[in-house]
């Protein structure tokens, strides 16, 4: 973020090494973050097991550093008067993770995740025990489409490694097997849950209906010249043979008037 922040990941013999470092944006005056993600936000659509019966998420990873600002998030809800913030998420303190430099369990149960966060810090602003409004729902438990670790709100070096993450405290007829949403339903979501995509969606349908708007318009208008100019010719078309019918008429009369006034000459034969 900012430009400033960097990160990498590297995958060796399944396990996920996420690194590099958060620092502060000048703009903000704060640190800003970095993520590592599943799928890609439009191109890649990720693909989960349904975990609507299961009580939490469950990590086996190890940091290799002291680090404040680990935090886990999933799904794409987006709360009310939020900016940027998206996304169900749980912090990651160093109290609650395994010693530095060794892998270990972590568990994290869904309510301790909240969709009510601070977009520029990553803190939690409203937790889901204290209002229902903010956790998980069936929705996004069914199928989350985005996880994501991340380095966030705290300057400092970032390098985690995981080795695995699991649904934990689910009911025995919960399948394993993973389904991915429709990409089109995967990028609406994106779209509906960051308010930049909303507006520029927006904005983009506003220019294709104002074009479409334009093309009809000049298309009509075109039709109806059209229309015009072929009654005009019809009209002129119509004059004109109404004129040549009344100047034959006019011949025919007069032909008429001068053979009436003409005297008659009758040649006489005398034997």
């Amino acid at each position: 973020m900012g430009g400033q922040s960097y990160s990498r990941i590297q995958i060796d013999e399944g396990v996920a090494h996420f690194e590099g470092r958060c620092e502060v944006v000048p703009k903000l005056g704060a640190p800003g973050f970095i993520t590592m993600a599943t799928g890609n936000r439009f191109d890649q659509v990720a693909s989960f097991p349904d975990m609507s019966s299961c009580e939490g998420l469950e990590f086996v990873l190890k940091t290799n550093v002291e680090y404040e600002g680990y935090r886990i998030s999933f799904g794409k809800a987006h709360p009310k008067g939020a900016r940027f913030a998206y996304g169900f998420k749980a912090p990651l303190p160093m109290s609650k993770l395994p010693p530095v430099g060794e892998f270990g369990v972590v568990r994290i149960p869904f309510n301790r995740f909240s969709d009510k966060w601070n977009d520029a810090t990553g803190e939690i602003e409203v937790e889901c025990a204290d209002d229902e409004r903010f956790c998980p729902t069936k929705k996004w438990l069914r199928s989350p489409e985005q996880l994501s670790f991340w380095g966030e709100g705290v300057e400092g070096a970032v390098d985690l490694k995981i080795r695995s993450i699991s649904a934990v405290g689910c009911d025995p007829s919960a399948s394993e097997e993973a389904i991915a949403p429709s990409k089109i339903v995967s990028n609406l979501h994106s779209v509906m849950s960051n308010p930049f995509f909303l507006a520029m969606t927006l904005v983009l349908c506003l220019l294709i209906c104002s074009m479409g708007l334009v093309c009809y318009c000049c298309y009509r208008c075109g039709r109806r010249g059209g229309v015009v100019k072929t009654d005009d010719a019809e009209a002129t078309k119509l004059t004109t043979e109404n004129a040549g019918s009344e100047d034959d008429q006019d011949l025919e009369e007069s032909e008429m008037v001068r053979y009436r006034d003409t005297p008659a000459i009758v040649d006489l034969e005398f034997t």
